[in-house]
Parts: C-alpha cells; sequence; structure tokens
C-alpha cells in the first residue's frame, strides 16, 4: 500500500462515519486511517513511510482500525465489515486510479496555476471539446461557462464534489495574493488540493498577483500556511495553464528563492524628534524583533509615513526589509505615495511570502493584517507599521487588529517594542512635534488587567508623554492655554489634556 491509497481510504472511513451519523473532518479521518499500519496518526504516516508500504488490507489491520473507531467513536463495526467495506472501495480505487473517468487522455490530475483569465477561458473551451461537453465545477473564474456549475462561496467544501467523476475540471478563484486575503486564499487552495488528491480531478486555480513571475513560488508558500503539518498539500502542485488552455507539468513546480542581500537605505532619522529618536535607538540595540508602531496625528493616506520611513534608518541592522501589500485597490497609484526610501523596497504579497524569502523586516499595515500573524512571526520579524492617533494608549488598538480573548492580547503586546505618537502643534516659534512614547519591556503583563484597562497601562508606563510637553511650551511662553483652546489650533488636544490631567493647562504665575 502507498500514502494516496491511505488518503483515500481515510475518504472511505469517513463515509463510513457519516452512514453512522458521525461527522469528522478530513484531518479527523488521516488520524483514524493511520490505525491500518498501526501508527498513531497521519504525522506519524510520513514520517515512517516503511510501514504504510509493508502494510496490506487484511484481517490484522482491519483490527486495528476497527479498535479505534469503537474506541473513539463507540461505533461497534466489526473487522469483518470494515474490511469488506474497504477491500471493495480499495479495488475501485484502484480501477479508477488507471485512467481518469473525464477526459481519460488528458493531462494529469492536480493543480494547475495561472494570472490570465484569457487562458482560463482557453482551457474551458478545450475541456469541453475533449469531454463532448462534460460538467465542470467553478468559481467566478468560469462559473459563466455554459458547462460550468457555479461552486458558490462554499463550494469546495461541498460534500457533493466527492462523488463528482475522477478527472472532472474544477475552476477556482481569482485567489488574491495580498495580505488581507492571504488566509482564505491558502485555505480554498488547500482544500483544491485535496480534491485534486483524492478525486484525481484537475484543478485550474486563477491567481491575481502583482508579482505574476513569482506564482508557483509564491502559491508554494501559500499552500503551506496555517497549521498543516502532516499534510503534503504541495505534492498536488502540477503546473501551468497556458495561454492557450493547456495544461502542462512543471518539475520541479517552483524554484528556491535568490539570496537575498541588504541594501542601505537612503532613510534619514531625522523625521522622528530627537528625544524619541534616542530612547528608540537603545531599545532597538536590545531587540531586533517585535512591533514598532507609530501614529500621527496628521490625516493622510499612509498614516505616519514620515515615522516609518525615518525607522528604515534605525534599523539597518535588523536585517532585510520589504514592504507588505495589504490588498489591491481600485487606485494602485496611491500605494506609492510614500517618502522614497519606503517606495524602493520590495512590494511582497503577504508576511509569509516574504519571511519565506528571508526578509526579517516589513513595513505593514496593521489594518490589513491578522493578529495571529503578528502573533506567529514577531519572535522572528521587525514590523515597523504606521496608524492613526498620536496617543500610545490609543495606538494599542489601532496598530493592531481586534483580539479573541485577552490572553492573547497580552501576549502579542509583550512583542511590542515601542509606540510612538507625534502631534504637531503651531508654536510661537514655529510648529512643534509633540511626542508620546510607550517602550515595551519584553516581559509578560499583569494578568489582572483587563482589556478595558490595558490602553491604561500603556499611558501610565510611558517613556514620554504628550501632556508633560504642551505643559512645557505653555511654561517657555511659546504656547497659551488660550491658544491651545482657541479653534484654529487645537481643542482637541485642549479637551484630552484636561480628561488625562483633570484639569486644564496652566499659565506660569507671572512674578513683578
Amino acid at each position: 500500500m502507498d500514502i494516496p491509497q491511505l488518503k483515500r481510504l481515510a475518504e472511505h472511513v469517513r463515509t463510513l462515519l457519516s452512514q453512522a451519523n458521525h461527522t469528522v473532518s478530513h484531518n479527523q479521518s488521516l488520524d483514524l486511517i493511520a490505525a491500518l499500519p498501526g501508527l498513531r496518526n497521519w504525522p506519524e504516516v510520513q514520517a515512517f513511510p516503511d510501514r504504510v508500504t509493508a502494510c496490506n488490507l487484511d484481517p490484522s489491520s482491519a483490527i486495528r482500525l476497527s479498535y479505534r473507531l469503537k474506541r473513539k467513536f463507540e461505533l461497534e463495526l466489526t473487522p469483518e465489515h470494515v474490511l469488506a467495506a474497504l477491500s471493495r472501495q480499495h479495488h475501485d480505487d484502484v480501477e479508477e486510479s488507471l485512467a481518469p473517468q473525464i477526459w481519460p487522455t488528458g493531462p494529469a490530475p492536480g493543480i494547475y496555476v495561472t494570472t490570465s483569465q484569457a487562458a482560463i477561458d482557453a482551457l474551458v473551451a478545450k475541456y469541453e471539446e475533449a469531454t463532448d461537453g462534460a460538467l465542470l465545477y467553478a468559481e467566478r473564474a468560469a462559473n459563466a461557462a455554459e458547462g460550468a456549475i457555479d461552486l458558490g462561496e462554499y463550494g469546495l467544501w461541498s460534500a457533493g464534489l466527492d462523488r463528482v467523476p475522477s478527472g472532472t475540471l474544477i475552476v477556482v478563484g481569482p485567489l488574491e495574493l495580498v495580505q488581507y486575503e492571504w488566509e482564505r486564499s491558502a485555505e480554498r487552495l488547500q482544500v483544491a488540493c485535496t480534491h485534486a488528491g483524492l478525486s484525481g480531478h484537475r484543478v485550474a486555480v486563477l491567481v491575481r498577483t502583482a508579482m505574476p513571475a513569482d506564482i508557483c513560488e509564491d502559491i508554494r508558500v501559500l499552500v503551506k500556511t496555517g497549521d498543516t503539518e502532516g499534510m503534503d498539500y504541495d505534492t498536488e502542485l502540477r503546473g501551468l495553464v497556458t495561454d492557450t488552455g493547456e495544461l502542462i507539468e512543471q518539475r520541479p513546480f517552483s524554484r528556491p528563492w535568490p539570496a537575498v542581500t541588504s541594501v542601505r537605505s537612503i532613510a534619514t532619522p531625522e523625521a522622528i524628534p530627537p528625544p524619541a529618536r534616542q530612547l528608540l535607538a537603545e531599545a532597538l540595540r536590545r531587540r531586533k524583533s517585535g512591533l514598532l508602531i507609530f501614529g500621527s496625528d496628521s490625516i493622510r493616506e499612509h498614516w505616519a509615513a514620515d515615522l516609518v520611513d525615518a525607522a528604515l534608518a534605525l534599523t539597518e541592522d535588523a536585517g532585510p526589509a520589504a514592504r507588505i501589500m495589504p490588498r489591491f485597490r481600485s487606485t494602485p497609484s496611491k500605494d506609492w505615495q510614500v517618502p522614497e526610501a519606503t517606495k524602493q523596497l520590495p512590494y511582497l504579497p503577504s508576511v509569509e511570502s516574504a519571511f519565506d524569502r528571508g526578509y526579517r523586516r516589513m513595513i505593514i499595515n496593521p489594518h490589513y493584517i491578522e493578529k495571529t500573524v503578528l502573533k506567529n512571526f514577531a519572535s522572528q520579524v521587525l514590523f515597523i507599521a504606521g496608524t492613526h492617533g498620536y496617543e500610545a494608549g490609543g495606538m494599542t488598538y489601532s496598530g493592531i487588529r481586534g483580539f479573541a480573548s485577552i490572553e492573547e492580547e497580552m501576549d502579542l503586546l509583550t512583542q511590542i517594542i515601542a509606540l510612538v505618537g507625534v502631534v504637531r502643534l503651531q508654536t510661537k516659534g514655529g510648529v512643534r512635534p509633540i511626542i508620546d512614547l510607550f517602550l515595551g519591556s519584553g516581559e509578560s503583563l499583569p494578568e489582572s488587567n483587563p482589556r478595558k484597562e490595558l490602553a491604561d497601562y500603556v499611558a501610565q508606563h510611558r517613556a514620554l508623554k504628550w501632556e508633560d510637553e504642551v505643559q512645557r511650551l505653555i511654561n517657555v511662553g511659546e504656547v497659551t492655554a488660550a491658544e491651545l483652546h482657541s479653534t484654529d489650533i487645537r481643542p482637541a488636544l485642549f479637551a484630552r489634556f484636561k480628561e488625562l490631567t483633570g484639569a486644564a493647562p496652566t499659565e506660569p504665575s507671572s512674578t513683578h
């Protein structure tokens, strides 16, 4: 027996359980079928392929599986029943594996990728001609074809696809290779790989990416995203869809990434005010990975872009830098409304893709990245982000997307290197940057802190406080409390000052 045959038997076990009103996932069925060669779970199957090769579908292996089904589900199936059911299905599988039922002389089953809608259209036409109009199953990339059955949003997860004849064409996509869609695209591709491997289907995947030359390499990274231990989805990656609609194999499917070389940035640190710059430099000497988040009061397309750009100059020794593409925009030119040093960085589809290539500093848009990604990579990557707001306490939330639990929130906060907020105040001497700065210790925060108090915790442990600087400027006569309160300066700043300190800013007393 080989591993693909064992996989197919796992699906038949899943069917047996379904008939007995027990629903299990694909991964659970793989762990169950590992009983046949006498292994505990699927990762052990992957680790000991010789045990699988030595395994036969016989009474002794059926006894092991029957015992496991009884222990886990209290399901009374005799070894004879199990053996009879699986032997029949195993024979059918062997017969069916000789050639696909649909288009038997066509290309090998597996995953084929393209960035071209025209290539998908040509493939559909070729498939319909070669199969005399056999049905195909498609997402948006081909659901308008005459012989297509629309899969809809959740069609790939439909149990009905298990009954589709082998060799059927399934069209998936478009899958978007950007950070905001990365996890969802990975899940769909992994399910597509399961259909290709277990049912012998040809799966064409339309991919939307800003880096078409790297499509195969990024697809390889995508299919390994998430908890895929023991799963070999990448073995189903077969090749490409050509512009003429041919499914051609490509071996190897992807190439190794070229070595990444660090190029010294043209960025300068001047945009970060000197008091914060010195404290940041000291913190970055101690920590090379984690979250470095900047906030600004000025409304712009890319929040705190000047501060983020300046951070590149302070982090040169933390590794090669890249910028992560958050989403596809209707106005892509706005992606390039950033300072020159940021503009010169590679603009890559995701944190996962950039990490696989060897990048260890990444500029991200924190509003389009899942918290789990930050949590998984913050111990190895220096994330640099810009967000709205100038108070460190508020940036705790605007700079990191929502959390599922207080435990996750506490854990991620330990990865914060610094929260740097800058508000620019018009004074008699010109525009002055007012700084709010929190430096993370890397240690766990008090577990007693409920979520609503985390912002207060950050505010209470700031290294620099913006309200102290405002009061100092009033004391030296750079601005008056009345000016701060006026509608054309910073009324919101004035109100927030009162909220934080319990009183309005005070003018220095006069001496005569």
